[in-house]
């Protein structure tokens, strides 16, 4: 079966080059403001090409994690986030530093158009390949990375994320002053680009191989800061709904009992 939705792609010749310095602008005082926060280290740098094109598949715990690895990275980074994100005030702000909006419930042609056109222009893009935050331990990812990868040869880079939410805590939590952040990267993983069109086989299998190869990057990232996977978010307690005190629902009942007295009034009124 052929994958790809978009028979014309990779078409991205008329697209203009990403311009950085708006995105320089906003992230040096994001990095100053994360560096004095938390206690942040980074293992592997040596690791990362020396330039793009690359794609980094991270895992996804907390709040914080794509501006951390998007401001941490030695490079201009660009996340790939859910169109959900790009409304209100923050929506400007991302769209202005040139992160890539992504809509999920359908086949987004303009974002996957400009993912493919940042990587053919010597971008970094940012996957979370499980598509929304967990556990930490992939134990499943969406095809996008495989997918781009195949796409425009970048290299997938695995890069281990711990200590962005604590144990037992919700989806939303941030870390407390001076906790410790932990930012690993592993050794790339070259996946060869493929002409259109890419089968949905293909594809699976990369996206199988990307997620095994991240899953045990992850593992070794633990034993080598003594940091754990915080586990699965704490669900969000429903709040229950409203009620009005006792004297309030009381004088409700009563204005609407003497409503209907004057009602009643109005036609036996003396003149």
């Amino acid at each position: 079966m052929i994958l790809d939705t978009f028979a014309g792609l990779p078409h991205t010749e008329q697209l203009p080059r990403r311009s950085n310095w708006m995105f320089r602008t906003v992230r040096r005082p994001a990095r100053w403001l994360m560096s004095h926060y938390w206690r942040i280290t980074i293992h592997g740098r040596e690791l990362l090409p020396p330039r793009g094109p690359m794609i980094l598949v991270a895992n996804h715990v907390g709040l914080i994690d794509g501006p951390l690895l998007v401001a941490e990275h030695p490079q201009p980074a660009y996340a790939l986030a859910k169109v959900e994100l790009f409304s209100g005030p923050l929506g400007r702000v991302l769209d202005h530093i040139g992160q890539i909006s992504i809509d999920r419930r359908r086949a987004d042609l303009r974002g996957v158009t400009r993912a493919i056109h940042l990587l053919r222009t010597g971008g970094v893009l940012t996957i979370f390949p499980e598509g929304k935050r967990t556990g930490g331990d992939v134990a499943i990812a969406h095809r996008g990375a495989a997918y781009l990868a195949m796409v425009t040869g970048a290299p997938v880079i695995p890069v281990a994320l711990l200590g962005t939410r604590g144990p037992g805590r919700g989806s939303g939590h941030v870390p407390g002053y001076h906790s410790r952040l932990h930012i690993s990267y592993g050794q790339p993983v070259h996946v060869p680009a493929v002409p259109w069109p890419r089968t949905k086989i293909a594809v699976a299998d990369w996206t199988e191989r990307i997620r095994t190869i991240l899953a045990e990057h992850i593992s070794t990232a633990q034993e080598l800061t003594g940091m754990q996977l915080p586990g699965p978010p704490t669900p969000r307690t429903p709040k229950p709904p409203r009620q009005l005190p006792v004297i309030g629902r009381i004088r409700g009942r009563r204005s609407d009992h003497t409503r209907h007295e004057l009602a009643g009034m109005d036609d036996d009124r003396v003149n």
